[in-house]
């Protein structure tokens, strides 16, 4: 098989019967934008917030990942927060595409301290587009040809901590496991994934600040993933720092070589008006797949309808 995008597509597909699992995309620039991992996140800014986001992974590598969401999250009366958002994720000729809305309930704990509990629910289209497969045929490998186009429920739910210069966040994602039927090979998520998310905001002067942040993402049985971030807040107006994501054998026993890739991400935001903010990160990966990729681009742009009380 010439085509690398067949090679990808089939890896994928024969690894699903096995793992009966698929990944959860994960993005770059996610601490401005909690809304993805954590529906309780929905409406914290108080303001209605709409973002798009495209990240394109190992730049130069035919069939590779590929994921573009849209997101629009806001306030409504007496604590009760709405959001939807959108993804489409595509590695090879496999695609899903997911539909979810939020609903978080917000409340004063304290002065500044708010806990929300938050729940998504949704559906998401899983599938494998053929014309991609330009070296496709049946004897390479039936299962490919019995895969269909199908449609399964899911369900997110979350808690989100925030006060003036602090946040967490305790979330799940896929609540409702959809396992791989055996007999058509359906690439479908089996397995929950769990996601914590800690920051803060220290002041350095009266215009900058020091935002510290980490997130933990794992299904239990696979290497944890852990994001190390390191930002500086400008005139609250500007970001700037970086990120250092590793996979942690804290709940498995697979072999090292089998963990996810590390990489290092560069990101820079804006909010280049009151109401348009842009943002970009560049990672870096660190293991030998680097050697055939230009790293991975990830772009945003978001548009506040109403002036955020909370940046």
């Amino acid at each position: 098989m010439k085509n690398i995008t067949l090679i990808i597509s089939i890896l994928i597909i024969v690894s699903t019967n096995k793992a009966e699992s698929q990944q959860i995309p994960l993005f770059s620039q996610y601490m401005f934008n909690g809304t993805y991992i954590n529906p309780a996140y929905a409406g914290s800014r108080d303001a209605l917030f709409a973002n798009l986001l495209y990240r394109r992974q190992w730049v130069g590598f035919n069939g590779a990942p590929q994921t573009a969401m849209f997101s629009i999250d806001g306030s409504l009366a007496r604590g009760s927060n709405i959001g939807f958002i959108y993804v489409n994720d595509q590695i090879g000729a496999n695609y899903t595409n997911s539909f979810m809305l939020d609903y978080a309930f917000r409340f004063k704990v304290s002065n500044t301290g708010r806990l929300s509990f938050g729940l998504s629910g949704g559906f998401v289209n899983y599938g494998v587009n053929k014309s991609k497969l330009t070296s496709y045929d049946d004897r390479i490998d039936p299962n490919v040809g019995n895969t269909e186009n199908m449609w399964k429920p899911s369900i997110d739910a979350g808690v989100y901590f925030d006060m003036k210069n602090f946040y967490a966040g305790l979330s799940v994602l896929g609540i409702i496991s959809s396992k791989a039927d055996k007999t058509t090979m359906h690439i479908i998520r089996a397995k929950a994934n769990y996601f914590l998310t800690v920051g803060g905001s220290i002041s350095l002067s009266d215009k900058v600040k020091f935002l510290p942040s980490t997130l933990l993402k794992s299904d239990f049985q696979n290497p944890v993933n852990v994001d190390v971030n390191a930002m500086l807040q400008v005139n609250e107006k500007f970001w700037i720092g970086g990120s250092y994501r590793t996979g942690v054998l804290w709940f498995t026993d697979v072999d090292k070589e089998t963990r996810q890739y590390d990489a290092i991400s560069l990101v820079f935001e804006s909010l280049v008006t009151d109401r348009i903010r842009l943002g970009v990160a560049y990672d870096f990966d660190l293991t030998k797949i680097s050697n055939n990729n230009n790293g991975s681009i990830e772009l945003s742009v978001g548009y506040y309808f109403t002036k955020p009380k909370r940046k």
